[in-house]
């Protein structure tokens, strides 16, 4: 896989790629791919699990900065989520959050708009 990359779909997302998420000028969070969505055994084309990271920075984040990161926040997301916000997927770091790369839809993750995830991360990172 060659990074950076828009993605389109779901298509050629995988598990622990990451965007840079926008929190200010020069302030940057991370989203990550937690995992595809799927129903009943078929993947989803537009939406996945996201999550938001424990992590915040002055440049865009890197495989390195993310490897002891938590998840602070996971929604189910529309791929826009990753072109409207940070704009492309930045490489991939190794998933340690012990969710499997696919999960079924339900009712109990909350699904995020958009703009979701530069919200979480704002209210997050405000005093960092």
């Amino acid at each position: 896989m060659k990074y950076p990359f828009q993605p389109r779909s779901t298509s050629y997302i995988e598990q622990g790629q990451f965007w840079a998420v926008p929190i200010g000028i020069n302030k940057f969070s991370a989203g990550v791919v937690l995992a595809l969505r799927s129903s009943n055994g078929k993947t989803d084309s537009r939406a996945f699990l996201a999550g938001l990271l424990d992590w915040s920075g002055d440049a865009l984040p890197t495989k390195e900065d993310l490897i002891a990161c938590s998840v602070l926040h996971k929604g189910f997301a529309h791929i826009k989520t990753i072109t409207e916000t940070g704009g492309e997927i930045l490489g991939k770091t190794d998933p340690s959050w012990g969710i499997p790369e696919s999960v079924e839809y339900t009712d109990s993750i909350l699904t995020w708009g958009y703009n979701s995830i530069v919200k979480k991360a704002c209210k997050a990172f405000s005093s960092s």
